[in-house]
């Protein structure tokens, strides 16, 4: 039987909007924004058209909560890597290949959204995020780099290299494998006077085959 006090219908109300928008977020990395409605949502989330109206009202306050939601996996996904470099179980270059091959692995489709929900909002589309994943995204690889680099400046300099790397080979036609992702990185880091110390970051090129052939 269904709580009927004040707060069972908030968990009620809570349950409910999250499933629209994991709902959501399924449908916009399967097939993009194009066609996406609240009553498609809604369906997939199992829920009224009307709860979707009621707790949204439009597919941009929607798109909004997916972004937050998105936001908040990936500062999840980095504080696990950076939790991981702090207690030496991963090396900076560790984490930092380690959250490439994530963003261009499984979470590839993931990864084209959240670009995607980033530029719509740049355009004044889908409101503005808020929260502290929005204020700086991805501020947990930030702290991490800045551990090593020991200036904030220093370490958003060099995370923009990283995520400028992450979204040139998100749309390469041929997608890096973690070799050449790990080499690239070393040599970010190494351009930013951090050592390595890793054979594994030079693999091996064919004569006829360098890295930039393949990945821009």
């Amino acid at each position: 039987m269904a709580d009927p006090t004040p707060d069972g219908r908030r968990r009620r109300g809570a349950d409910t909007r999250r499933a629209l928008v994991r709902a959501a977020v399924d449908v916009v990395t399967a097939h993009g924004f194009d066609r996406l409605t609240l009553r498609q949502v809604a369906d997939r989330a199992g829920v009224s058209a009307a709860s979707a109206t009621y707790h949204f009202g439009t597919v941009d306050a929607l798109l909004e909560a997916v972004a937050v939601e998105l936001e908040h996996d990936a500062v999840a996904r980095l504080g696990e890597l950076t939790r991981r470099a702090r207690s030496g179980d991963l090396t900076l270059l560790d984490a930092c290949t380690a959250y490439l091959v994530d963003l261009l692995g499984p979470r590839r489709p993931v990864f084209l959204t959240m670009l995607e929900l980033r530029v719509r909002v740049a355009r004044g589309h889908g409101g503005t995020a808020t929260g502290p994943a929005a204020a700086e995204p991805d501020a947990a690889l930030v702290d991490l780099i800045q551990d090593h680099v020991g200036n904030r400046e220093r370490a958003r300099e060099l995370f923009a290299g990283v995520f400028g790397l992450s979204a040139l080979a998100v749309f390469a036609p041929v997608p890096p494998g973690e070799p050449e992702l790990r080499a690239r990185m070393a040599r970010l880091l190494a351009g930013a006077g951090l050592t390595t110390h890793d054979d594994r970051a030079v693999p091996q090129e064919t004569p006829h085959e360098t890295q930039e052939d393949r990945f821009p």
